[in-house]
């Protein structure tokens, strides 16, 4: 036996942990084999989303044959150069259905059997003056993704981190059992190949060592300053750079010029205030989550968690397992939802088998993201299904009934939490919420789910409008941040001394695709406005990659023809708006029956602020280059 491969026992079991369609796909590609490309894959209808499935026999053959496989010891990677057409073939199989040709165009790029699927080159006839530099503001996943793709093209920059540490979000954030609410395998980057998470939804600690790895690894770190906290950028009209202001660790000024911003700051990155009277009063401790540090003490005390959205529902079951009681201050119902393996580790054997194994890495990174292709049909109403009495669509309504049971079997069946806990609005109207134990820690004898509206804090409690006051040591406020505010606190500068605020404060924030607006040359965004479609098979972290790729090929454009300017035209801004608020209309978000007023998928105007309306292959056919007749390209005046 090959020294190299572990007893047949232990291959067993990784191939039992494996998803059997991974599993097929990888095990096709690598050998070709016969009989598992004539398995019959069969595509089942669920409430949220389709699945693969396979017979009991055909899971069996499948399983069987990639021991044998593993255990022959013939696992050196197997060429991955495959033309257009057999990639496609490869995708349809493991979808288990016919899709048009546009819809495969970024499907193939996912799958990221290429070292670099998403990443520009810089073309020989490129050439970067002396002095030429880049300013990213922000050091998390966007400001990483950024400084890999100007790396490679060998364009100096310099990223500025107002934290004294790497991870943007994931730095800020430590409270308790805080963690991905998406798969491991579709919150990484596609370039970053086999990295070996811990578990299937990693945690805060693993998920910032993870952008510290890929920072270091590939040569970003050393252009990071930390404790660097870009106060204001203002674009010399006439030069066309940009002066930066930066407050250092001491507080010293330091003033930086660059050709181009790219503001990587996140839609995560200030948090809400408690909106509520009598904080300055209050004798006990409030924390913000995004304040959470080891000096927070919540074992035997009284606590108050005010807020049930994706932080408050995570840290909800670890508090009260210690606390001496908790109540849980609720303004709106969520749908909550499970996730499959959702606090589970990655076993030893399915390491190995993600390591060995040729193109399992690929295809689990493939499928962790499929059920998420289709979720845009959650979206749009089926007007002949409410007239005929459905509230939204099929399949819609099918997610309701499911999280409904849901509800109810965590609950254990008590009418006083399912009349509080179910909302009035659709699943999927506001950001879906991925339970830890929430719902069941409302059963614990020291938790109290509260209702009632806060009215205000007094000296050592929270007191609702009925004038019950419940005792409370430590108040964890959970209430989310100031989404609305895109880029905050830096201020932007354009051209003519138009600030980006006094733009935005018109009709809310509004980019081109997200990542440029009129008057700000020289300037893009990473997570702006309408940034993320509704419905994509790509995690967050390939989305990054993409824009960075579109804002590259502005800079290099440039650079080849020896501009020193590139802006968004304003009349294709408009066109994009109107196109996008024009299909967000068609979306369940701006509907009757949607919670607007406390969503904040939806700015004070009434739009859409967060997603991009469209599905993930649609709108990243419009990402994938920019349009150069969109933008206008200038020299300076002082040249």
């Amino acid at each position: 036996m090959n020294p190299q491969i572990p007893d047949r026992s232990f291959v067993e079991r990784a191939v039992a942990d494996a998803d059997v369609n991974v599993l097929r796909m990888a095990l096709f590609q690598a050998t070709r084999d016969a009989d598992i490309a004539a398995v019959r894959a069969e595509r089942v209808a669920g409430a949220v989303a389709d699945s693969v499935e396979f017979s009991t026999e055909d899971t069996a053959l499948i399983r069987s044959k990639a021991v044998e496989y593993l255990m022959s010891g013939d696992t050196a990677d197997v060429d991955t150069v495959l033309s257009t057409e057999e990639i496609d073939d490869l995708i349809l199989m493991a979808e288990a259905r016919a899709l048009a040709p546009d819809k495969l165009v970024m499907r193939r790029r996912i799958l990221s059997l290429p070292e670099w699927p998403f990443q520009r080159e810089r073309p020989e006839t490129v050439s970067v003056p002396d002095g030429y530099s880049v300013a990213i503001i922000g050091a998390g996943f966007s400001g990483i993704a950024m400084g890999v793709q100007l790396a490679r093209l060998g364009i100096p920059f310099t990223i500025y981190e107002r934290r004294s540490e790497i991870g943007g979000v994931w730095s800020i954030n430590t409270y308790p059992d805080v963690r991905v609410d998406t798969l491991s395998a579709s919150y990484e980057y596609s370039f970053e190949k086999k990295y070996p998470w811990s578990e299937y939804f990693a945690r805060q600690s693993e998920v910032r060592e993870y952008l510290d790895h890929v920072a270091r690894k590939y040569g970003v770190f050393e252009h990071m300053v930390f404790d660097a906290d870009v106060t204001s950028a203002k674009f010399d009209d006439a030069a066309k750079t940009w002066t930066l202001t930066v407050a250092s660790a001491d507080q010293t000024p330091l003033t930086v010029v660059a050709n181009v911003v790219v503001a990587a700051s996140g839609l995560f990155a200030t948090p809400r205030e408690l909106p509520i009277e009598g904080v300055a009063g209050y004798s006990g401790r409030i924390v913000h989550t995004t304040e959470w540090n080891d000096s927070v003490e919540y074992a035997g005390k009284n606590v108050a968690i005010i807020g049930n959205g994706s932080t408050g529902v995570q840290l909800l079951s670890k508090v009260a397992s210690e606390a001496a009681s908790v109540s849980v201050y609720q303004r709106t119902p969520q749908w909550i939802s499970p996730r499959a393996k959702y606090g589970e580790a990655i076993s030893d054997e399915l390491q190995w088998l993600f390591q060995t194994m040729p193109f399992y890495w690929n295809w689990n990174k493939y499928v962790a993201g499929l059920a998420n292709n289709d979720l845009r049909e959650l979206l749009i109403a089926d007007e002949q299904w409410i007239a005929d009495g459905g509230v939204v669509n099929k399949r819609n309504d099918a997610m309701r009934e499911m999280l409904l049971g849901y509800i109810r079997a965590q609950v254990n069946g008590r009418e006083d939490l399912i009349e509080k806990l179910v909302p009035d609005y659709p699943p999927m109207t506001r950001r879906p919420v991925v339970d830890n134990q929430w719902y069941a820690s409302l059963t614990r004898d020291n938790v109290e789910l509260v209702t009632t509206p806060i009215e205000r804090l007094t000296e050592t409690a929270v007191e609702t409008s009925d004038g019950v006051a419940r005792e409370a040591d430590l108040i964890i406020a959970a209430v989310g941040f100031q989404t609305e505010k895109f880029l905050w606190p830096t201020e932007y500068i354009g051209e003519g001394g138009v600030s980006l605020e006094q733009v935005w404060n018109v009709q809310g924030a509004q980019a081109h695709l997200g990542m440029s607006v009129p008057g700000f040359p020289n300037m893009f965004m990473l997570y702006g406005p309408n940034s993320q479609p509704v419905a994509s098979g790509a995690g967050l972290p390939i989305w990054l990659e993409t824009w960075c790729a579109y804002i590259a090929d502005g800079i290099l454009e440039m650079l080849e023809k020896g501009y020193d300017s590139v802006s968004v035209r304003r009349e294709a801004f408009e066109h994009y708006n109107e196109q996008l608020h024009k299909e967000a209309g068609r979306l369940i978000y701006l509907s009757q029956t949607s919670a607007t007023e406390k969503n904040y998928y939806v700015n004070k105007w009434g739009r859409m602020q967060v997603s991009a309306p469209w599905d993930g292959e649609e709108y990243f056919a419009m990402c994938v280059h920019p349009r150069l007749s969109d933008f206008e390209f200038q020299h300076a005046k002082t040249k």
